[in-house]
Formats: C-alpha cells, sequence, structure tokens
C-alpha cells in the first residue's frame, strides 16, 4: 500500500511540474498589445484670441476629436496668465482630464499620459521644446515646434516675397509679377531664417535617445514630399521641385512623416494646413494673387516597431487661394471637427501611432 501512495505521489508531483513549465512558456511567448496614440498638432493663433471665445472653440475641438496628446504652438502667456492652465480647466469643467506643461518659447503641450520632465531645446524666432510623456510602461520623446516665420522661401516661386525685405509682390522692371524659380535662389534665400538651427539643435538633443521619438508642430516651410515632380504645376508651384531642408534633413535622419507615410500620394491627399478658412474673419491669405495653400504642420516620428494607423486634418475643408475660399483637391481627404466654429488660419493635424 505505501508503495502505491507513494507511486501516485511521485506521478502527482511530476504532473505539477510538467503542467508548470507549460504555463511557463505559454508566459514567455505572451505578446503585449500594442499602444494606440492619437496625437495631434494644433496652431492655435496667437493662442485663440484672433477670434471671439477662442478658448472655448479650442476646447470644443478638442472634446470633438479626444487626441491622447496635443502640442500647441502660437502660446504667447498674455497679461502673465499661463494659457496651458487655462485650456486644462475649459477640459476639466467639461469633465475632461490632461496633464500640462508649459516649459518655455511659444509652445506647450497637454497629454492625457504623465509629463515627467521638460527641456527648452531652442528659444529664438520660435522655439523647440522636448517633453518625456510616460505611456504605461514606456517613455516617448514628444517635442513641440515652432519654426522661424521668416524667409518664408515657398512664396519666392507665387511671385512674391517672404518677409525680406518684405511679403510684397515681386516685380520685374518692367512692373510685371515675376516668380523666382531657380531652385539654388530659393534655397539661400530660405536660410534667412532660422529653421535649419532649430531643427540641428533638436537633432543635436536626441542624438542618444533610445526612446521612441515624435517631433510635431508647425514649421513654416513645406515638404520636400510635396514639392515633387507630380505636384510641379500645383498650387501655384510654377515647374519647381525642391528638398526643402527642414523636413528633407528630418527624412535623411531617419524620421517619418506620419501623415505622408499614412498617404503617400501628394495630389490625392495635399493635406493643405494654410491658409485656413477662420469663423467669423475675412481672408487669411497673405498673397492674394497667388495660390499659396500648403502643407507645413508636420508630426514626425521615430523608433522601432512604430507605425501610422490613421491620419486626419481637423479644421475646415475650405483653404484660400487666389483671396477666394476653395475645397478643390480635398475631395479624397478625411476631416475632423469641420463643422466647428474654426480659430485658427492653421488647420490642425491628427495621427494615430501604434507602438508595438
Amino acid at each position: 500500500m505505501s508503495r502505491y501512495i507513494l507511486l501516485l505521489f511521485t506521478v502527482l508531483v511530476c504532473s505539477s511540474c510538467h503542467n508548470t513549465q507549460n504555463e511557463k512558456k505559454e508566459k514567455e511567448v505572451t505578446i503585449p498589445k500594442p499602444a494606440a496614440l492619437k496625437v495631434m498638432t494644433f496652431n492655435i493663433w496667437q493662442e485663440g484670441t484672433m477670434v471671439a471665445n477662442g478658448l472655448d472653440k479650442i476646447r470644443d475641438i478638442i472634446l470633438a476629436t479626444d487626441p491622447d496628446i496635443v502640442s500647441f504652438t502660437e502660446v504667447r502667456n498674455y497679461n502673465d496668465e499661463d494659457w496651458t492652465t487655462k485650456i486644462l480647466k475649459k477640459l476639466k469643467d467639461k469633465g475632461v482630464d490632461y496633464f500640462g506643461k508649459f516649459a518655455g518659447g511659444d509652445v506647450s503641450l497637454i497629454s492625457k499620459y504623465p509629463i515627467t520632465a521638460s527641456k527648452v531645446v531652442y528659444n529664438g524666432e520660435g522655439s523647440v521644446v522636448k517633453y518625456n510623456v510616460k505611456l504605461n510602461s514606456k517613455t516617448i520623446v514628444v517635442a513641440a515646434a515652432h519654426l522661424d516665420y521668416k524667409g518664408y522661401a515657398c512664396y519666392l516661386p507665387r511671385r512674391y516675397y517672404g518677409g525680406t525685405p518684405n511679403w510684397n509682390l515681386i516685380k520685374d522692371e518692367n512692373g510685371n509679377k515675376s516668380p523666382v524659380t531657380n531652385v539654388d535662389e530659393i534655397l539661400a534665400y530660405n536660410k534667412k531664417s532660422t529653421r535649419d538651427e532649430q531643427i540641428a539643435a533638436f537633432l543635436n538633443s536626441i542624438k542618444t535617445e533610445t526612446n521612441p521619438i515624435i517631433l510635431m508642430g508647425d514649421f513654416y516651410e513645406p515638404s520636400h514630399l510635396d514639392w515633387t515632380e507630380k505636384a510641379a504645376n500645383r498650387f501655384d508651384h510654377n515647374g519647381v521641385v525642391i528638398n526643402w531642408p527642414s523636413t528633407y534633413t528630418l527624412f535623411q535622419k531617419g524620421f517619418i512623416d506620419a501623415y505622408r507615410n499614412f498617404y503617400p500620394d501628394e495630389l490625392t491627399h495635399p493635406g493643405i494646413t494654410w491658409p485656413s478658412k477662420v469663423h467669423g474673419k475675412d481672408s487669411t491669405s497673405w498673397t492674394p494673387l497667388s495660390d499659396e495653400r500648403d502643407r507645413i504642420d508636420f508630426i514626425f516620428y521615430k523608433g522601432h516597431n512604430i507605425k501610422t494607423t490613421s491620419a486626419t486634418m481637423v479644421g475646415p475643408k475650405e483653404s484660400y487661394a487666389y483671396n477666394e475660399l476653395v475645397t478643390t483637391f480635398t475631395s479624397e481627404e478625411n476631416f475632423m471637427a469641420d463643422t466647428l466654429e474654426w480659430p485658427s488660419d492653421h488647420k490642425a493635424v491628427m495621427v494615430t501611432l501604434m507602438f508595438e
């Protein structure tokens, strides 16, 4: 009898060990679910002061689109009031909680996930600020950028100066409108800004970074992925094909343009963010005799196993071209919050990123 009991005990112990080993193997091959993150870049046009009840309008757009992280540009903190605190309170009054941080410059960030650190990377004509965001067990770096507005060289092919010496029409000796189409001249003019220094400062700040990185904001410069051979006769490019330095430099450093990654065809999905229709305002165009529509607000990312799973424009379908509101080339694009009262001369962009 004792032998039988001993044998039965041995069998049970071995069976238990076998089951434990199987459970351990199953746990080892369990793959965690990817984390989806909705991020939005939003130029709020002098923090909403250019329209009536601008702060409420910005709040309503955030409530309607429900982003996880929003970077704001043109944050001024007028009257020494922290604008970021004000928008957080407006959202909380509607039952929605975000973390928020103004660290300096003219940008700020709100996030549904904790912001654990911040650092001003560049502060001059515009700014770049980095934030660490705790996304569950992962830390990601989110940088908000508002690049220099001067030397807006994409106006030159459109027969306008880009701020130097002014924003007027370019005319030849006979008084006729005269576009600049020489790429070297355009790039030389582009260097009148500090955008290249700002991008260089950002890249230098993340040289040793191992966490995923998101860079978003208003670049005041188009994309090399939009001024292509295919688009050479669109939007008054006047045949110019050019590698705009800010986006091209990021591309060379391994950054991915989230919107253009999801919509690779620049003709069907131009992603125009400027100049937008504004509720209760007249034209926001700076080149009333030209078509200046462009994509100058971006979301870039870099890191292993990240992909764009959705991308949308946020704001009205209408933009200004030749000083008239038009919706051409928008038929295949997605829009959110397009029926709300829009408070900015820029449209916002929102993408969903999947972190595996």
